[in-house]
């Protein structure tokens, strides 16, 4: 299966958190979009590997992505090395995909620049025809989303109608984020930043920001290495208010 976009993340909930409601609109307007976790998460300091590999393939369905893979780069410590990049290009040969969504240069955790280096060194490399197995491919545009640290986004995409299937696939990773309908994170896993309740509030309310600069509900942030192509300069003309 050839697909139009592939989102790539560090670890199982950053592809949902980041561009997940990117991720459903695509899925929605009947594009093929993929999931690609570089680690199962197996040193994170809630849950298990087995139990987020159960909650990724529901946040998956939730967001209608076509494709759910994993590579074992090592959480905790991502490889960067030239198999790790092998096992990227294999996967983007396979799929072919157009566009690939992924982290950011910078973030405070280690593995999500580690991941972005390793996109990008990966969707490079994949072009070339005498590195690695199959035919070469090189994706059009490699995209980073918005993590924990903050950037100047290249352009924001409106997720306001797929917002709920955002929730959807959020509320399936019960180990790691809080969960509203229960009133509080689990108490017999150790407390994390990402399961206190205050975690959700700022990662909506950094939604409702960004939607609002572009006269939306809710916004997904985005950068890009290279200056963006426009071709109609009326297409790009915002439909809210200025």
């Amino acid at each position: 299966m050839e697909l139009d976009a592939l989102a790539i993340g560090a670890h199982p909930d950053d592809v949902e958190l980041g561009c997940g409601g990117t991720v459903a609109l695509l899925a929605e307007q009947g594009r093929k979009v993929g999931i690609l976790h570089l680690t199962r998460g197996e040193r994170g300091t809630r849950g298990t590997a087995a139990q987020r590999e159960k909650e990724a393939a529901a946040a998956a369905q939730a967001l209608g992505a076509a494709t759910l893979d994993y590579l074992d780069c090592g959480d905790g410590s991502l490889r960067t090395g030239e198999a790790e990049e092998d096992a990227l290009i294999e996967v983007l040969r396979r799929y072919r995909p157009k566009m690939l969504l992924g982290p950011a240069p910078r973030d405070r955790h280690p593995d999500h620049g580690r991941a972005h280096r390793l996109v990008e060194a990966a969707a490079f490399y994949s072009g070339l025809r005498r590195r690695g197995e199959g035919a070469a491919h090189r994706p059009a545009a490699v995209f980073s989303y918005m993590q924990h640290d903050s950037f100047e986004p290249r352009f924001i995409v409106d997720v306001s109608t797929v917002w709920e299937h955002k929730l959807a696939a959020l509320a399936a990773y019960s180990s790691q984020l809080h969960q509203a309908s229960s009133g509080r994170a689990q108490t017999r896993e150790p407390m994390t930043k990402v399961a206190t309740p205050e975690f959700s509030l700022a990662m909506e309310g950094r939604a409702r920001h960004f939607g609002n600069l572009i006269g939306a509900a809710f916004g997904e942030p985005f950068w890009s290495r290279l200056p963006l192509t426009v071709r109609d300069p009326l297409a790009v003309v915002p439909g809210g208010v200025l």
